[in-house]
């Protein structure tokens, strides 16, 4: 993955949806959290490629929250780009 850019492409509910290579790319800006998912292979489903997830206390009570709503993110950019249905 060598020579990728970082191009934002939304914002939602306050997260920061990229797509880096063939990784869908969920922020929190602000927190040091970050959640990538790719397309699987076998099946037409997202699966987790990396978690960055440094632990605060500011951080600590939203990584909950912060997975479900980055997966549902995540979710509908795959929609778009036609990853799943």
């Amino acid at each position: 993955m060598t020579g990728l850019t970082l191009t934002p492409i939304e914002f939602c509910h306050g997260l920061q949806i990229d797509l880096e290579g063939n990784e869908i790319v969920v922020r929190k800006p602000g927190i040091s959290l970050l959640l990538a998912y790719t397309k699987s292979v076998e099946e037409p489903r997202l699966v987790l490629t990396r978690s960055c997830i440094k632990l605060t206390l500011t951080a600590s009570r939203s990584i909950g929250e912060f997975r479900v709503e980055a997966f549902q993110a995540a979710v509908s950019k795959a929609r778009e780009l036609g990853w799943i249905v």
